[in-house]
């Protein structure tokens, strides 16, 4: 395993060198990151910055705004946010590998190195690690070139007031959980750990229990790759393209949310016939919806020809816990 401490607190650089590290260099090795970031909102791939994000507010207050190639929702990190990102080279063959990996390599040890330091971490839900009932930790993953990247943020001393007034949850999320706010489900690690003097004590700690029995090695970026991480970063991760996107065309438009997260659809139907398809959400899917929409585009839009169009997809790659029937429910008011 290589080990990697980039020094960066750009959020779009760190993005830019996990997808390096998957397509291009070291395709053999097993790779954990720590990092850390200034303030920042992070957007899932597939979502709506700003139906997420009060973007105003955001950059009146000089915090970054990127969006991640992973699913899932929006999270908010600054100095007090310790990341980290664990990219396996192991053979991908479908949604029931990415739960095994992540339970036996990420959230798994994660939760028993904080259960080491004495807190009472467990996993729970569908990608939370949580302390005395409120979130510290939250998971993400996607598949690239047989390559599974997972990365998750640990609440240490962050800024929970800004976490709360730059980031806009649907009615709809916090209804399904029974909470009336953002800070009703976070927490800091912080005050739990009053050995541990700051968030960089703190990441020595999980370095050394994560990492214990393993043969790592630690990495440094050379030159060579960092310049390759800063191109990534220029055309995709820095990109407003990227990051904000462009408004749907649609005629259709319809959004539910389910437990294993929101599925918002935008079709433009021209003659009964599906001409073009977008779908956001915060789903927890590990490859590009993309793929997805094209299997609509060009369909007549009956329920018949849809199930057809469906039959041989393996929905959970692209929305996660999200079932074929619920989508349909998307599809179809």
């Amino acid at each position: 395993m290589l080990y990697i401490e980039p020094q960066s607190t750009d959020a779009a650089f760190h993005f830019a060198a996990e997808e390096y590290f998957m397509t291009r260099a070291h395709a053999n090795e097993a790779i954990f990151m720590t990092w850390r970031t200034g303030k920042c909102a992070m957007l899932g791939c597939n979502q709506v910055a700003h139906a997420e994000i009060d973007v105003r507010l955001a950059e009146t207050s000089e915090i970054q705004i990127v969006r991640r190639s992973s699913g899932g929702g929006t999270i908010f990190t600054d100095r007090g946010v310790l990341l980290y990102t664990v990219i396996l080279p192991l053979p991908y063959r479908g949604t029931s590998d990415v739960k095994r990996l992540e339970a036996e390599y990420v959230s798994g040890p994660v939760a028993s190195a904080l259960r080491w330091m004495g807190l009472a971490a467990r996993v729970e839900g569908r990608n939370d690690i949580l302390l005395n009932g409120a979130k510290i930790s939250g998971l993400a993953q996607h598949v690239k070139n047989n390559r599974l990247c997972t990365h998750g943020s640990l609440l240490f001393s962050a800024n929970l007031d800004d976490l709360v007034a730059v980031l806009k949850p649907d009615d709809g999320k916090i209804l399904s959980k029974a909470l009336c706010s953002v800070r009703a489900r976070v927490t800091n690690i912080s005050p739990l750990l009053p050995g541990v003097g700051d968030i960089e004590d703190f990441r020595r700690l999980l370095k050394k229990r994560l990492l214990e029995g393993q043969d790592t090695a630690e990495y440094i970026l050379t030159a060579d790759d960092t310049a390759r991480i800063e191109e990534i970063k220029r055309m995709k991760y820095a990109n407003p393209d990227w990051t904000f996107g462009h408004a749907p065309k649609f005629s259709f438009h319809h959004a539910k949310r389910f437990a294993a997260g929101k599925v918002e659809i935008f079709l433009d139907i021209a003659k009964g016939v599906i001409k073009s398809c977008v779908i956001r959400g915060d789903f927890l899917g590990v490859t590009p919806i993309r793929g997805l929409e094209e299997r609509l585009e060009s369909q007549p839009y009956r329920r018949g020809a849809i199930i057809r169009a469906l039959e041989d997809a393996d929905i959970a790659l692209y929305l996660g816990g999200v079932t074929k029937e619920q989508f349909m429910e998307c599809v179809f008011r």
